[in-house]
């Protein structure tokens, strides 16, 4: 297990703490890591036997969901602050 200041990560899932409920929403996006002009603040390869990846909040409602290249996707992930950001952005591949 992988412990950050707000990430947390498994071989099959990673956790990304978020702007706390009561100070607003957090925007969740998939982007192209091609475009993004700085290091990611997370990168990890994920296990995705189903091809897929899915996006969820803790009581598992499902925000964003696509399909995975292959049985193992690298992940990327960038914030908009260091432990409660408003902005998440995640590529995958």
């Amino acid at each position: 297990m992988t412990r950050g200041a707000r990430l947390w990560s498994t071989p099959s899932c990673i956790a990304i703490g978020c702007l706390a409920f009561m100070d607003g929403e957090t925007e969740v996006s998939l982007v192209n890591a091609a475009d993004m002009p700085s290091k990611p603040v997370f990168e990890a390869t994920l296990e995705t036997p189903t091809r897929r990846v899915t996006v969820s909040t803790v009581d598992h409602k499902t925000l964003l969901s696509s399909a995975a290249p292959g049985m193992k996707t690298r992940i990327r992930i960038w914030t908009n602050h260091p432990t409660e950001p408003n902005q998440v952005l995640i590529a995958l591949g």
